[in-house]
């Protein structure tokens, strides 16, 4: 034990990592990051609160919603990470030629966006069907993932862009701050395309959206076919590397809508907590997308070798991940509160959503830590990019967790 105490304590290397890691510059930009990101959010917030009627008249509609949200994270967040260690290791420019790993980046976010958003749609059904939850149909839910993950998209990959080619520019570690920014960007624009995607299907339409449903089929099947005939080695290697994940996330991130879904009648109840949703998950995507681009970065640049415990070295990420979230989650209860307030709908005393948020958040942070270790080593241990399987795995973790988590806490206060 002496050894062990004097090993820690007296180390200089490790008190350096500290110094090095947690520094006056990464508390700044990933405390901008996040608080920014925690204001975005709560506009989706704000939407999914508003959107009670929707819930009610299109039943297992959360089934979507929740991995529709989480999915622009995981792509563009981990097109994002990719960018942040092709900064790291000086392979980044901001050239658009179709062979830059810009531009393949790019090629690479949109298929990936296609086949999955139809992919949700038929797993969003077929486990309705399985265990037997009254939902809308398999045409309506292919619709809206397809129709609110493509008009979502294409302002979640200006925001990841923007955000990489500014920090090449200006010399930033993006890594702290692409997560936040991007999943706050996922969060801002998805929930109001899904709703103008249900919006724009209402109706007795039904022959119009068989038409366009089997569109849909033709151009999956198409993006597939070209994808595979692509001469974009790089391209195809991300597609090829996130399909498999981004299914097993969207997977996960599915049974998170399961997890709230089972209490729907406590969240339609007092819509804040519905408010609060997108908020705590996805301050919790940013956090794990913070610590996974990280340890991504330090894999790729040999910073530690992977082992079956955290080094040393690694703490000072786990500690700052600590300091992120004894700030944005408070803020999460008092975002929720006052969103409820402003357009009017019933919640909690600020105090208890404090404590929801704060108390679920830190439990679900432990397993952001944990999980995010073993999950960027086991992608570098197997020769897969971290970049491509990280932040969808943590994403996919955390939103299950995520919601349980919150659930658990929301029922120990009876609230659900």
């Amino acid at each position: 034990m002496a050894d062990f105490e004097e090993d820690t304590f007296t180390d200089m290397s490790f008190w350096l990592s500290l110094q090095y890691q947690i520094t006056r510059s990464t508390l700044k930009e990933g405390f901008s990051g996040l608080l920014l990101m925690s204001f975005m959010s709560m506009g989706a917030g704000i939407v999914l609160g508003m959107m009670t009627g929707v819930l009610e008249t299109m039943p297992g509609l959360i089934l979507l919603i929740t991995p529709a949200i989480g999915m622009r994270g995981n792509i563009f967040g981990a097109m994002g990470s990719r960018l942040g260690t092709a900064l790291h290791t000086g392979m980044f420019s901001t050239s658009l030629k179709s062979s830059s790993i810009l531009s393949q980046n790019i090629f690479a976010s949109m298929v990936n966006t296609l086949l999955i958003s139809f992919a949700l749609g038929v797993m969003a059904r077929v486990l309705a069907l399985i265990l037997g939850i009254n939902s809308i149909g398999l045409v309506e839910f292919v619709l809206i993932s397809m129709i609110g993950g493509i008009i979502s998209s294409i302002f979640v990959l200006l925001i990841t862009v923007g955000v990489a080619v500014t920090g090449h520019n200006r010399g930033w570690n993006i890594d702290n701050m692409s997560a936040p920014i991007i999943t706050a960007a996922g969060d801002m624009v998805t929930l109001p395309a899904l709703f103008f995607a249900v919006i724009l299907i209402g109706g007795d339409g039904a022959s119009l959206h068989n038409i366009v449903f089997i569109l849909f089929g033709v151009l999956v099947l198409a993006i597939i076919w070209l994808t595979v005939r692509s001469g974009l080695d790089i391209m195809k290697r991300i597609v090829y590397e996130s399909i498999p994940m981004l299914l097993i996330a969207g997977f996960m991130s599915t049974i998170a809508g399961l997890v709230i879904n089972s209490k729907m009648d406590g969240f339609l109840l007092l819509p804040a907590l519905l408010v609060m949703v997108p908020l705590f998950l996805e301050d919790n995507n940013a956090l794990g997308g913070i610590l996974t681009s990280r340890l991504s970065s330090m894999l790729h640049t040999g910073m530690f070798k992977p082992n079956l415990l955290p080094g040393k070295q690694i703490l000072p990420n786990f500690l700052l991940i600590y300091l992120y979230s004894l700030v944005v989650f408070p803020l999460v209860g008092i975002s929720a509160f006052a969103a409820s307030m402003l357009i009017g709908i019933a919640t909690s005393d600020v105090w208890t959503l404090v404590f929801i948020s704060t108390a679920a958040g830190l439990i679900a942070v432990t397993i952001v830590n944990l999980v995010g270790y073993y999950v960027a080593v086991a992608a570098y241990k197997l020769r897969l990019d971290p970049d491509n399987h990280s932040i969808p795995m943590m994403s996919s973790i955390v939103d299950a967790f995520g919601a349980v988590c919150l659930v658990a806490v929301l029922m120990m206060v009876n609230l659900v």
